[in-house]
């Protein structure tokens, strides 16, 4: 039987290897199948800056290029090759679906749990201006977070779904927020490039999408109440370009009033009348901290030893864990306070609590892909 040299290629193509073993070289090409699945797997133990990504997708894809031209060229031109008992069309076929299967059960978390750097994107608007919607960056492993990293974790909520947020508050910390202005042990926190929540009042004429997109403000910054009035979710520059713009009448900044209590805000407590811009004073708790169990504060740490216990009740008589009584509580882990760069339209800790030590995944490091195309590369801030 005679072989051709473009299935050579194709099989390399779909199945790196395949078309060695097509030439009828086995042992070659289950060989480079295994040094060649190595070697795209192992670059995500190096990969700590977006130069050697860089450097490492080249070398792979120039392997990749240099396969498929391998098995061109592994077929002998007008070779009659003696046919092999398993030399035929569903062997290969039974083998690309072995390949694709094999794939699809390492990809995720199989493959994330044994890489110190792995891949995620941005699905939400909540961390913009920082990481946009559709941003695919790269992240490292680790429970050291310090202040104003973009942390990846498991939901506290939902253990199954990865966040990141920026960690703005750390174990051992008083967080307070006022007039949308965060203080940590009665400092206020330097400024970073934030979005917040802007009221804008227009003269009946919708903004053409052009001007929109010059700014950067996209779908998911703007809902329409009216044709004359929308909530726009805007950087202070951004609020400054659309004061410029003729149909805008005006562009006024949303602060919540303090001591209005806004539902689905944590703890979600008549005694703690709390809101997004007025928030605090909260203590975040570190592992060892003893504290006395008392009416105002089981609100806002029951989340907290639920976390930490198989069994915790809370009624008249008081906190029972695992079947005692407690009037004191000690903390067995780390917690951290986590917000969004767009500080009204993100779902953080002034939604769901505290973020145990355990669920953190890593740091955000930098952007391999973003549709702003000068971001990419960048370090994640």
């Amino acid at each position: 039987m005679t072989k051709k040299k473009w299935v050579g290629a194709l099989f390399n193509f779909f199945v790196p290897g395949l078309g060695i073993v097509y030439s009828q070289n086995i042992r070659k090409g289950v060989l480079t199948y295994i040094l060649f699945f190595l070697a795209v797997f192992s670059f995500r133990f190096f990969v700590y800056s977006f130069g050697l990504f860089l450097f490492a997708m080249t070398l792979i894809l120039g392997a990749y290029v240099y396969l498929i031209i391998s098995g061109y060229r592994s077929i002998e031109k007008d070779k009659v090759y003696e046919p092999k008992s398993l030399d035929k069309w569903y062997v290969y076929t039974l083998i690309f679906v072995l390949q694709v299967a094999f794939l699809e059960s390492i990809k995720g978390q199989p493959l994330d749990k044994i890489s110190p750097i792995n891949f995620a994107s941005t699905p939400t608007p909540s961390m913009d201006p920082g990481l946009r919607v559709g941003d695919m960056f790269a992240y490292k492993k680790t429970k050291s977070i310090e202040r104003y990293d973009a942390t990846v974790f498991w939901f506290p909520d939902d253990m199954q779904t990865m966040y990141i947020k920026r960690c703005i508050g750390l174990a051992g910390d008083s967080l307070r927020i006022s007039n949308a202005k965060v203080f940590i042990n009665g400092a206020a926190l330097p400024d970073i490039p934030l979005k917040f929540r802007y009221m804008v009042s227009m003269d009946g004429s919708k903004i053409h999408p052009k001007i929109l997109e010059k700014m950067h403000i996209g779908q998911d910054d703007y809902y329409a109440f009216s044709s004359d009035s929308s909530l726009f979710f805007l950087t202070e520059q951004q609020a400054k370009e659309l004061k410029e713009v003729p149909s805008i009448k005006k562009v006024e900044r949303y602060i919540e009033t303090e001591g209005e209590v806004r539902h689905k805000v944590y703890p979600n407590s008549e005694t703690h009348k709390w809101n997004l811009d007025f928030y605090g004073p909260l203590y975040i708790p570190k592992k060892g901290d003893k504290i006395q169990l008392t009416d105002e504060n089981i609100t806002l740490y029951l989340k907290c030893i639920e976390f930490e216990n198989e069994s915790v009740e809370w009624d008249n008589i008081g906190l029972t864990i695992n079947g005692q009584e407690h009037e004191t509580y000690t903390f067995k882990t780390n917690y951290y306070f986590m917000m969004g760069d767009n500080r009204h339209n993100s779902l953080d800790s002034r939604s769901w609590g505290l973020l145990p030590e355990e669920l953190v995944k890593g740091k955000a490091l930098y952007l391999i892909w973003s549709e702003t195309r000068d971001r990419i590369g960048e370090e994640v801030r």
